[in-house]
């Protein structure tokens, strides 16, 4: 609709001129059929000239706007048929956008599949690489502590092999039987000092693997504390009680057991004494032996040796005294 001062509806405009074309033929065509007949011939002749050419305009102007209304169906028919082919033509577009996104979806996915398998094959390499490297480590932990105890064991001075005192002979001496006796005396505590050091090495060298493979750099806990460092107290261990004399006997006990020599039994027959352990009475001084047979010191017996291993305890004592109370 048209905007301005003056307003005029559509339809008014467009048979405006048709009609005002058809009123001016139709009243030509009165005036010349009822004028009276006479000397008036030329005015009908005028008036039915101008009804002609109102005839003749009104044909033109109907061709005019048929040829318009024709443009205008064919330019409305000519945009419909664009429209129509760009709609078309932009669906097809639409659909190769498709198709191209989901080209490009399975081609991410796949991509994505083969990172994630990538990141578990890199996942389990550094899982292997770290294996490897804690089983490095516990190799060369183990060789440094083999170094370190072959050290130990270079610095110890050997000992020297005392040389025998007289010719050996094919009779048994009471000398012999004293040492054979000592001998038998010492193998359970030796044989239980050993199974304590072996026992106390595997704890470190456990110890010492775990804490390599965790990334902490701390010592174990069997091992020995520094020189300038003492030993904790018994209050620096927490609220319990823990007492160094009343660990002794536990952990001599559960350790070694064979610490404690065994009474032995009387072994003499005849008033002589196989293994040199019955002690008798001070007697009177014997006589001297003959010149090619040297008198023999009797030499006295080894004390047994207890080992401490106590700084090596993880039995965790309990204070009695509190359960009493409790109970």
């Amino acid at each position: 609709m048209a905007r301005g001062r003056h307003r005029v509806s559509p339809a008014l405009h467009r048979r405006l001129a048709p009609f005002a074309v058809a009123g001016f033929s139709v009243a030509v065509a009165a005036g010349v059929w009822f004028a009276p007949a006479g000397p008036h011939d030329a005015v009908r002749r005028g008036m039915v000239a101008a009804a002609a050419a109102g005839a003749l305009f009104a044909a033109v102007l109907m061709r005019r706007w048929d040829r318009s209304a024709g443009k205008r169906v064919a330019d409305l028919t000519a945009a419909r048929s664009r429209d129509e082919w760009r709609a078309e033509e932009h669906l097809a577009e639409l659909e190769s956008d498709v198709e191209e996104a989901r080209a490009i979806r399975q081609r991410m996915e796949a991509e994505l599949r083969a990172k994630r398998a990538e990141l578990a094959k890199l996942r389990g390499e550094h899982a292997e690489v770290l294996r490897r490297y804690a089983h490095a480590e516990t190799e060369r932990a183990r060789v440094l502590e083999s170094r370190r105890r072959l050290a130990i064991e270079a610095a110890t001075p050997p000992r020297a092999i005392a040389p025998p005192t007289a010719a050996p002979s094919a009779a048994p001496t009471q000398e012999a039987y004293r040492r054979a006796a000592a001998a038998l005396l010492a193998l359970p505590r030796n044989a239980a000092r050993q199974q304590a050091l072996r026992t106390v090495e595997t704890a470190r060298r456990r110890e010492a693997a775990a804490a390599r493979a965790d990334g902490e750099e701390r010592p174990g806990r069997h091992a020995q504390p520094p020189a300038g460092r003492p030993h904790p107290e018994p209050s620096d261990r927490g609220d319990r009680p823990v007492r160094e004399h009343q660990l002794v006997p536990a952990v001599a006990s559960a350790v070694l057991p064979y610490t404690q020599p065994p009474r032995p039994a009387s072994r003499t027959m005849g008033g002589f004494d196989f293994f040199g352990t019955h002690k008798a009475a001070p007697a009177a001084p014997a006589d001297p032996a003959p010149a090619g047979h040297p008198r023999v010191e009797h030499a006295p017996a080894p004390r047994p040796e207890v080992i401490d291993l106590t700084a090596h305890d993880e039995t965790e004592q309990l204070d009695v005294r509190e359960l009493r109370a409790q109970g």
